[in-house]
Formats: structure tokens, sequence, C-alpha cells
């Protein structure tokens, strides 16, 4: 993760292409709906540019990174995840210009803007800029994603002004395409191409936990079967854990008996780690207990597929419901003792 701070000249860019693209106000004719790809050419990974203002509340301008940052936006356009979702804030991955009130801006942005010796007034005119990454805590730009970012909005400025005389502009010839720009050199010059990509459905990669497939079959040997189900939740922390570089939302591991406010035991770990600790937890909790419960009841798809192959092992029924009411408890119960 790319830790170097902008330069002089990159903010100074930044800025001009946010000013430029206040001016040009791109939402009074584009809607949230019409996205359309840049390709970084630092990088070659494609941002998913989504202009927000139609609506008269949020102003500006989010760039989904990669499949992955698609991937959410797609599943928001699907009604698969609610706007209203408790993770949401700690899902995206996306680079993000908002217009807010000068009080919504810290310290550290107000700071550049004076360097800069530039001035903002009014209602939704000073530009914030922040990267958001999945488990962490949305944060101030490095040096690459600022260069790309400014690139964005002037990219989506020459989009929105094509879509405003054609609104035909960005409709896919294939259901699931995206129009992308992208840098060639010609002549010893830049110029911009345009085509349409239909990405891949993202698949979740990285590390997955290594299951102990003797240890389970000891805790299935040992254990004896109940008559109650027990209830799992995934969710991120309401707070922050300022380790390391960069503040994270801590990724929580709960479990409670269905039908009762009787919490069995929770783990927390970094979203990046939590898998192996996830899993090591929950043969850890039934170890300890030694029980075997009748059924595990979840709510998340993602909760689901990631227990399906221990439950398997262990010939646990796994079940879908809303809502886990024992697991609304004992969050509530967790995140008021832990303050």
């Amino acid at each position: 993760m790319e830790s170097s701070t902008p330069t002089v000249q990159e903010w100074k860019d930044l800025y001009h292409a946010a000013a430029m693209f206040k001016e040009f106000a791109p939402w009074q004719w584009m809607e949230d709906i019409d996205v359309f790809g840049v390709e970084n050419p630092e990088t070659g990974e494609i941002g998913y540019c989504c202009i927000l203002g139609a609506a008269g509340e949020l102003l500006g301008l989010l760039v989904y990174l990669g499949d992955e940052g698609l991937s959410l936006f797609e599943r928001l356009r699907s009604g698969a995840l609610s706007p209203e979702d408790e993770d949401l804030h700690a899902m995206q991955k996306c680079l993000a210009l908002t217009f807010d009130d000068r009080e919504m801006l810290d310290k550290t942005d107000l700071a550049v803007i004076k360097s800069l010796g530039l001035k903002f007034r009014g209602r939704q005119a000073w530009p914030s800029f922040r990267s958001h990454l999945p488990g962490f805590m949305p944060w101030l730009l490095n040096s690459s994603e600022a260069r790309f970012l400014s690139l964005a909005l002037r990219h989506s400025m020459a989009v929105a002004e094509k879509v405003r005389y054609d609104t035909s502009f960005l409709r896919p010839p294939k259901h699931g395409s995206y129009l992308v720009g992208y840098v060639v050199q010609e002549d010893e010059k830049q110029a911009w191409r345009e085509k349409w990509l239909k990405p891949e459905p993202y698949l979740k990669r990285g590390p997955t936990a290594k299951i102990d497939e003797l240890r389970l079959a000891r805790i299935r040997s040992q254990a004896r079967p109940v008559v109650h189900s027990w209830e799992v939740d995934f969710f991120f922390a309401p707070f922050i854990v300022e380790e390391g570089a960069r503040p994270f939302f801590p990724y929580v591991v709960l479990y409670a008996v269905h039908k009762a406010h009787h919490v069995l035991g929770f783990s927390m770990a970094p979203y990046s780690d939590f898998q192996q600790v996830f899993s090591d937890n929950l043969a850890d909790t039934l170890e300890k207990l030694k029980v075997i419960p009748k059924t595990i009841i979840v709510r998340k798809d993602a909760v689901y597929d990631f227990l399906q192959p221990v439950t398997d092992m262990l010939g646990i029924p796994l079940k879908k419901a809303k809502p886990l009411k024992a697991i609304e408890h004992a969050k509530n119960s967790l995140i008021n003792h832990m303050g």
C-alpha cells in the first residue's frame, strides 16, 4: 500500500480538476447509474466512474476500483445489497470526491487548501478527497491515487459532455458492458480512445482458511449433540483500531443461542486476516463447549459460504434466515460493553 503523500503539483492538478468539475456540474443531466470506466495508465486497473448529485443531496464523483469495486456498485444497483446495509461504510473500494461544507473537512484538508492559496465559499463548495478500501477507515489520498482521481475527473467531464448531447452514448451494446476510456501514445502525443468491455464476475481472491480436518473429526467424536440452534454473523465493528499506517474497522464474528439472549463467544480480526482467525475461533468455540448445535443459522450469503465447508464436515445443518434476533441483542450488548 503506497504511503507517499501527493506533491504540491499533484494537489494543484487535483483541486483544479475538482473546481472545473464543480463548475461543469454534470449531475444536472447525468444519473448515478450512468457508470463508465477509465483505465489507470500507470497500473492498467480500471476505475468505474459514478457521478453523484442527480438527487441534489451529495455532489461529487466515485471511482470504483477494479472488479472488486465495481461488484459492490452492481450489487447495490441490483438490490442484492441495500444502501442501508450496516457494513456498507467499510465495504467500498473506491476513490471519492465530494463537495462538502467547510466544517465537514478535517484539519489536514484545510491545511492543504490553505497551502495552495485556494478559497471556497458556501455550502457544498469545499472539495474533499478520500480513499476507501474494504475494512479500512476512509483515508487521505496517496500520490498515485491523487493522480488517478485527477485523470478520472477530466475524463468524466469529457464523457458527460458527450452524454449531454447524446443520451444513448453510454447505452451498452451488450448487457453488463461498460465504456472504458484509455490513453494511447500517438506521434509523441497522448490521445484518448474508448472501448466497450464486459468485466468478468468478481471472485474474491486472497488467502483462505486452512481447515484442520483431523481436529474437526476429533471435535465431532467428543462433542455431544444439543437441541438448540446457533446464530452466527460477521460484521464490522462501529469503531476503529489505530494500528499500523491506516486505522481499520475490526471484523467481528459473533455466536448466540437461537431464541435466547445468550452469547456463546466472539472474535475480532482485521478484515484482510479474518478467514483463518474466524475458522480457528469456530473450532475453538466448539471444542471449548463440547457441543454440536442442532443447526447454525446465518443471514448473509458470505457467512453461509464461509461456514459451509466446516459445517458439512461436522454434520451440522446450515440455514439462512432473517432477522437473527439473538444476534441483534448480543451485538448491542457487545458494542455497549466495548464502549
